[in-house]
């Protein structure tokens, strides 16, 4: 029992936002939307939610809202709690301009208002030119931190990181680790290497990408920067489809997993360099935002800066082979006549999986755009391999081994929270049933991504 329960104290998660604003950076992301549905959702009693927006040419602010409130993952929110609507406030700006692109008087407006920052923008394209990487994930990270220190009433900041941002780790813990390198000397070489080349993997070095070389360069900013401040840093995994929360298998990209099992499903992938025994590190999406905001209400309890994990790897680990084999079953059961192009071939070996790619999967794209010109139509299979090919390789890293990422502090956190919190709030990875889960992704997928895919 916690000290909490103990003295009689214990206040609700919602209880905590109850009267306060929130301001939510990436709020238009597949993150950032959850975050914004379910405080709104749970947290009826809250005061305002702040959304960061990015302006957009011809389209005004009123309809940017409306647009974005308009889409099927809000429909929970209109249905049941209408009210709350309102409460959700957009804020024309860009982590990437001047002060944050903030007009005075919205900047006057938040650091008047809020009470939590969740910055959750961020460049997550893998092959971004390392200047881009660190002008919007260090420097838009910096930004954000320096005007929540403003902020009159402020009692968290939180910055949504990653847990591959420290991926030269294969045991990962709730722990800062040293900067990958110096940022002002990165800074300087982003300046002269605007093209990603071999200049700059030599500079990233353990990392594969300038996403996560910069989201690590980000954590040490905001550790460095915070001051006095209560703050948190969640890294999540490999954020996929929600689990039941707006909806089951809410997913609105083609990144990361997502990318790749859809292209497996649709029969136009079936060979990845790979081991079937690698832990893939997946989290549903409600877990994430669960962890984040049930973190923010309980920062005055643990003051400084706290690390909590959003992973499954050493809670409730699932293999390359096992996700396999649920998505095999559930194109049998579901699908008969997708089912046979379901065929997913795990070799280690990179000559053998350039060759078996070149026979399974370019061979049969070029046939198939022969096929289509002798019919007098336009080609596309060999363009569509080139795009499958390109998320594939992206993911190599991640695909060709495991890491034991620790969440003993997450799921401490979890467990102070009272029965109803617990519902309200799940995000303990070991309740996740895969199979289950893995069906409701494919649902998902096929529901809200048809047309994008």
């Amino acid at each position: 029992m916690t000290q909490e329960f103990q003295n009689g104290s214990y206040q609700s998660v919602s209880d905590f936002y109850s009267g306060r604003s929130v301001f939510i950076t990436g709020a238009t992301g597949f993150l950032g939307k959850a975050y914004v549905e379910k405080l709104a959702y749970e947290c009826r009693e809250i005061d305002k939610i702040y959304i960061l927006i990015r302006h957009k040419k011809a389209v005004n602010l009123e309809q940017r809202i409306q647009n974005y409130l308009d889409q099927p993952f809000f429909t929970r929110l209109k249905e049941e709690r209408p009210e709350v609507i309102q409460k959700i406030i957009p804020i024309l700006g860009d982590i990437t301009a001047p002060k944050l692109g903030l007009k005075a008087e919205d900047e006057q407006t938040l650091i008047d208002k809020v009470s939590v920052v969740i910055h959750s923008a961020a460049v997550v394209k893998f092959n971004q030119a390392l200047k881009d990487a660190i002008n919007a994930n260090v420097e838009g990270t910096r930004k954000v931190l320096s005007l929540a220190k403003l902020m009159k009433n402020v009692c968290t900041f939180v910055y949504i990181s990653t847990a591959y941002s420290n991926c030269q780790e294969y045991v990962v813990e709730e722990v800062l680790y040293p900067p990958p390198a110096d940022l002002e000397e990165a800074k300087k070489f982003a300046m002269k290497h605007y093209i990603l080349g071999d200049d700059d993997k030599e500079l990233i070095k353990n990392h594969p990408n300038t996403y996560t070389f910069s989201k690590a360069l980000a954590e040490q900013v905001v550790a460095e920067n915070r001051g006095d401040l209560p703050t948190i840093i969640i890294r999540p995994s490999i954020v996929s489809a929600s689990e039941r929360e707006p909806v089951k298998g809410w997913v609105d990209n083609l990144t990361a997993a997502t990318g790749v099992i859809t292209s497996l499903v649709k029969g136009w992938i079936h060979v990845i360099e790979a081991s079937g025994d690698v832990v893939l590190d997946i989290i549903p999406l409600d877990y994430v935002v669960n962890l984040t905001i049930v973190a923010a209400s309980r920062s005055s309890l643990v003051p400084g800066l706290r690390v909590y994990h959003s992973c499954s790897s050493t809670t409730n680990p699932i293999t390359l082979k096992n996700i396999y084999t649920h998505i095999k079953e559930f194109t049998s059961q579901n699908n008969n006549n997708a089912s046979h192009h379901v065929s997913m071939f795990f070799i280690k070996n990179k000559a053998l999986v350039s060759g078996l790619t070149c026979l399974m999967q370019i061979s049969p794209a070029f046939m198939a755009d022969m096929w289509l010109r002798c019919k007098g139509k336009q080609p596309k299979y060999l363009k569509l391999q080139s795009k499958v090919l390109q998320g594939r390789n992206m993911l190599e890293f991640f695909s060709t081994r495991s890491w034991q990422i620790h969440s003993e502090g997450a799921c401490s956190l979890y467990s102070s929270l009272s029965p109803e919190d617990r519902k309200a709030f799940r995000c303990d990875t070991t309740h996740i049933e895969w199979r289950e889960y893995i069906f409701h992704y494919l649902v998902g997928i096929e529901r809200y991504l048809a047309r994008k895919s």
